[in-house]
């Protein structure tokens, strides 16, 4: 890498506090703002709603000590920072310093990409109060593909100072040569892990069922996948009943589509009805328990909203739970898209997870390492909320997440503030043995682009949205769309949409019978409820 370059990789391990060294970052910028100048914060997060106001949920403390500090740009927002919804608005918010924000948090997706590079080169162009400009990339992982331009122009502008890139799995940022070949490391002077509990505290039960292969179901279908994922879940649940006992917090992800996170939710209520059950995706964000009774049927099924813009995920969980009366029950969050990176589940008023089960074995190592990971965090200062999480998966499952911790933690510990490559990253595989050697396998024949394409394809949880009215959803299409629409009769839609909000443009048949096409923006269609549905592509979403 270039010495002049102003990316730097912040690489630690899941849940281990990347948020936060960005937000001490922008705090040390805003704090030498009286020395080098007023100083803007472009802050991308994750593309799902519950990122982006986990992270704006913790910057907090700068709105507290500048008033109107935090900006949210975004179609839709409801929360107590400032919102603007366009780029001609945010510039006019910062002409006038008074009202100028210290930071601005937008999602990662290609339309906020965009006009976050054009406000910087408008900033770029123009002398203005504000003389440097920081942009924060959540999980750049995730996103890379989309991003490598607009960080190499980022990069070339005087007026940005600095650009930061989270993430716990970096493998797929680096290039075998140019800007991306070798990468610094932000220098962390802070490490601290004594209460950090990752995977290598876990309990690990592994059990491999006869006939399922990693190989078969990398290269098989998503439907093949999530076949493998509910019948993993059955069989685990079947031959250990206690994990569902009083007073356990199980984690239980689903695969991609959301009849498989129905499906995941119905099993639970099956084996315990006096369960509560947690499910985040793109159409439902719920919390569901049977009230007054502890048999199916005998009693009325509760559902409670956990969309709140106040609080993050887990601390509404966590508070409906003690409002609700329902401290003790067996609790299980499922879902995938919504929770399987970046999220925060735990809280400590309920403790550690007791139970992990991820059978998940068409996933890469990154994808792999980030759901396991939703178990992991600064937790071992809990007292009595904390225990090892007992986890039941394939050895593969295992061997995969280990090494990858592992090579998140040598990057923070032993090459704290360096310029890297992707060899230094992968340096622990070549030494763990058995378990690198799962890691390297499952690497091998993956095109990591290429993958992220298939997996934002399969982004079936956020390429949609419901609504309660035909011209609601008519309005969202073409005012925060932008695009036109193609409607559909009632007796039209696929049975798959209509009962459960899947996205046919990753089913085969279902993309064939809707002559989906690359010409094909956007789509709606009723749903079972009375309801419609407008769905687009993953990569579009705003």
């Amino acid at each position: 890498m270039e010495p002049s370059s102003k990316l730097h990789l912040c690489v630690i391990r899941t849940q281990e506090g990347k948020t936060f060294r960005a937000i001490d970052r922008i705090l040390t910028e805003v704090a030498n703002d009286r020395i080098f100048g007023r100083s803007i914060h472009i802050v991308f997060t994750m593309n799902t709603l519950l990122n982006n106001a986990q992270f704006a949920k913790r910057l907090q403390d700068i709105e507290e000590a500048h008033k109107g500090a935090v900006v949210v740009f975004s179609s839709r927002y409801e929360g107590p920072y400032r919102h603007v919804t366009s780029k001609t608005e945010l510039q006019g918010i910062c002409l006038d310093q008074d009202t100028c924000p210290r930071v601005v948090v937008m999602c990662n997706n290609t339309r906020r990409c965009t006009d976050g590079l054009d406000f910087l080169k408008v900033l770029n162009r123009n002398r203005t109060h504000i003389h440097r400009a920081f942009a924060y990339y959540d999980e750049l992982h995730k996103y890379i593909k989309g991003v490598r331009s607009q960080i190499e122009a980022l990069n070339a502008m005087p007026i940005v100072k600095g650009i930061i890139a989270m993430t716990a799995t970096p493998n797929g940022i680096w290039m075998k040569t140019g800007f991306w070949s070798r990468i610094q490391l932000l220098y962390l002077d802070d490490l601290n892990d004594a209460n950090y509990s990752g995977i290598k505290d876990m309990v690990f039960n592994c059990i491999d069922l006869p006939g399922v292969s990693q190989s078969h179901l990398t290269h098989g279908s998503v439907r093949e996948a999530e076949r493998h994922v509910i019948a993993y879940v059955e069989h685990i649940l079947d031959i250990n009943p206690n994990i569902l006992a009083t007073g356990s917090r199980s984690f239980i992800p689903a695969h991609t589509r959301q009849v498989g996170h129905n499906r995941i939710r119905d099993i639970i209520f099956e084996r315990c009805p006096e369960a509560v059950v947690c499910l985040f995706n793109g159409a439902e964000k719920t919390l569901k328990y049977m009230d007054g009774t502890t048999k199916i049927g005998n009693g009325d099924m509760k559902t409670i909203g956990l969309s709140c813009v106040n609080e993050e995920a887990s601390e509404s969980i966590a508070r409906i739970i003690k409002e609700q009366g329902l401290t003790g029950r067996p609790l299980v969050i499922t879902g995938y898209l919504c929770v399987n990176m970046g999220q925060t589940l735990l809280h400590r008023s309920l403790g550690t997870f007791t139970t992990i089960i991820i059978s998940h074995l068409d996933l890469n190592n990154d994808d792999i390492y980030q759901l396991m990971g939703r178990g992991s965090g600064r937790t071992k200062g809990w007292g009595s909320a904390y225990v090892q999480t007992q986890v039941y998966c394939p050895t593969a499952i295992m061997h995969r997440c280990l090494v990858m911790e592992e090579c998140a933690r040598n990057m923070a510990r032993e090459h704290n503030g360096d310029v890297v490559s992707q060899e230094d990253y992968r340096a622990p595989m070549k030494t763990m043995g058995e378990a690198g050697e799962a890691a390297i396998n499952n690497m091998r024949g993956r095109d990591v682009e290429v993958e992220a394409n298939a997996n934002a394809n399969a982004d079936t949880d956020k390429a949609f949205q419901i609504f309660d009215k035909q011209a609601q959803a008519i309005e969202f299409a073409l005012k925060e769309l932008g695009w036109k629409i193609s409607k559909r009769p009632t007796n039209d839609a696929p049975k798959t949409l209509l009962e459960a909000g899947a996205n046919p443009s990753v089913d085969a048949l279902l993309k064939r019978m809707w002559g989906i096409d690359a010409n094909t923006k956007v789509r709606m269609v009723p749903t079972k409820e009375a309801k419609w549905c407008v769905y687009w592509r993953p990569s579009r979403i705003v």
